[in-house]
């Protein structure tokens, strides 16, 4: 898998037609994390709402007219988009502009201690991952209490887990409920 992440990134590289270092960074990223990762999620999540998002920012004029800038206007010292942001200056308030950066975030810590609270507890705790004798259980539990209770936040862990027992249940429950299905309504021939 890294060889063919590794032979993917120098495909692309050998594409970007720079030696800055920079320039190098955000082509490689506007080839693979953007369109592989956050543009397809912000798809997928209007699509889901029946909203059509178009992204100003990403309008390829603009994208490859920013490419040709040098990088002493891209970032000036510790400020990424610094032409962005001078420009705007004189329409946005500084501290909207200058703050610190705020990701999109799943707040699965507050979730897991509020309204998925049972939801965690029954499947991380519940017979299924037990039964496959591959997991700790006074682990696991203490995973569950820790996080609940708010001492540590295991979220990361506690969401790898729910998964795989989401992944079991769907493995081991889909046949039985295919067969009901496929049968349903026949009776002895």
């Amino acid at each position: 898998m890294a060889t063919a992440r590794r032979t993917f990134f120098r495909y692309h590289a050998g594409k970007a037609g720079t030696d800055d270092p920079l320039a190098l960074i955000q082509y490689l990223d506007l080839k693979t994390y953007l369109v592989g990762d956050i543009n397809t999620k912000v798809d997928r999540a209007s699509m889901a709402h029946s909203l059509e998002v178009r992204e100003p920012l990403m309008d390829h004029r603009l994208v490859e007219w920013m490419a040709t800038q040098p990088s002493s206007l891209k970032v000036c010292g510790q400020e990424g988009k610094f032409l962005l942001k001078k420009a705007m200056e004189a329409s946005l308030p500084h501290d909207i502009l200058y703050r610190r950066k705020m990701g999109f975030a799943v707040p699965l810590a507050r979730w897991f201690r509020g309204p998925l609270r049972e939801r965690v507890r029954q499947a991380v705790l519940g017979s299924r991952l037990a039964e496959t004798g591959w997991f700790n259980q006074d682990y696991l539990r203490h995973l569950v209490d820790a996080h609940q209770s708010g001492a540590r936040d295991y979220s990361a862990p506690l969401w790898t887990v729910l998964m795989f027992e989401a992944f079991l249940r769907n493995v081991l429950d889909a046949p039985a409920e295919l067969v009901a299905v496929a049968t349903e309504g026949q009776g002895p021939r």
